[in-house]
């Protein structure tokens, strides 16, 4: 374990460390730390199997921060669960290829590694925050023999040494150390949950952080501290970052890029600038709509999107957003429209992307197209 005062670098071709990130984000030379190919997640049920996560392609560099959204369903939790190797037991990677780069430069197959190499990996190099705090710390244990046992399970022994790293850490996100160290849980609110899950993560140094939504079932005033918090640990740890949230101002707030995700395949990616301001697919326009503005301009009246995500066991043909989106055409119920770019790094997966706009009045008068329920 390293103080966490120590910013971690990333090698450059001559071996000499340099910071992943500048001040206007991640270094444009920064090596892409995950790639995902072709990712297929499927949870077994009764009627079959059901694709929640379907041919993903995605890329993140180091230091980038990168935000999944979409409405409950669209398949955010379950990719990050993927690439965690944690998925429940009537899931399974059904196919694609998750690509991780160490910090000394070695390319490791997360799908295809053994458990033993796996169990290393995860929490030194990555590490998770989970959506629900209070389920994901042990009730019963204090929070400092989580700390401890998290640092024994790899490796780690000197039990001063993790105490005086815990402690640094639950001081970086805005707690009082001492006292949370020897609590329990239960003795804590949810916000200070929330917090101490975000120290444990990085307990170890781990150069990615996937935080499932970390601001979910915690009132305003707690979110906004819980958002200061990351924004401060992510200037002064310099690690690579995925946040999944269906909260748009979370993502206006710490991303460098979003992808917007819809019945379990990526519809959109690019820069948080781009696609906030200039965003090419219908569902994305729709949920920028859907909530208050988050940049100051005059108030808008707000669009909901119109019917409900599918379902997983009968998806639309063609693009499986065409039955509830307004620039539907004979096409859209067809063929699925492949992610293609269409401005330096932003991808969208749309046929008439080019004719998409923020304007709310197209969303006035659209029919929600039925969808026949396939036989089983």
């Amino acid at each position: 374990m390293t103080s966490t005062d120590e910013r971690p670098t990333t090698p450059n071709a001559q071996g000499d460390p340099v910071p992943t990130r500048d001040a206007t984000g991640p270094r444009p030379d920064a090596p892409v730390v995950l790639r995902v190919e072709d990712l297929w997640v499927e949870y077994r049920t009764e009627r079959g199997w059901m694709q929640a996560v379907r041919g993903v392609d995605l890329e993140i560099r180091a230091g980038e921060a990168v935000a999944l959204i979409g409405e409950s369903g669209s398949g955010k939790s379950t990719l990050g669960f993927a690439l965690q190797r944690m998925l429940v037991r009537s899931a399974r990677v059904a196919r694609g290829k998750v690509t991780y780069r160490t910090r000394d430069g070695k390319t490791v197959d997360l799908l295809n590694v053994d458990d033993k190499q796996f169990r290393q990996l995860r929490w030194r190099e990555f590490s998770m925050v989970f959506q629900a705090a209070q389920n994901s710390l042990n009730p019963v244990i204090k929070v400092s023999d989580t700390f401890q046992e998290t640092a024994r399970a790899h490796g780690e022994h000197n039990k001063g040494r993790i105490q005086e790293k815990a402690l640094e850490l639950l001081r970086k996100v805005q707690l009082d150390g001492d006292r949370v160290y020897n609590a329990y849980p239960h003795e804590l609110s949810g916000g200070m949950r929330q917090r101490v899950s975000i120290a444990l993560s990085l307990l170890l140094d781990p150069q990615l952080i996937i935080l499932d939504e970390p601001t979910t079932a915690l009132d305003i005033i707690t979110q906004r501290a819980i958002i200061d918090v990351i924004r401060t640990l992510r200037d002064q740890l310099d690690f690579t970052m995925i946040f999944i949230s269906h909260d748009l101002s979370l993502a206006a707030e710490l991303a460098d890029k979003v992808v917007t995700m819809y019945a379990g395949e990526v519809v959109e990616d690019g820069p948080v600038r781009d696609v906030f301001y200039q965003p090419k697919h219908p569902y994305t326009v729709g949920l920028l709509n859907a909530v208050p503005p988050i940049t100051g301009e005059d108030f808008t009246p707000l669009t909901a999107i119109p019917g409900a995500t599918p379902n997983l066991l009968n998806i639309p043909s063609g693009c499986p957003f065409h039955p509830r989106c307004p620039y539907r055409t004979d096409i859209c119920s067809r063929q699925n429209p492949p992610l293609v770019e269409i401005a330096p790094a932003h991808y969208v997966a749309c046929h008439h992307h080019d004719q998409v706009t923020k304007e709310p009045e197209i969303w006035e008068h659209i029919e929600v197209e039925e969808v026949a329920e396939a036989a089983v």
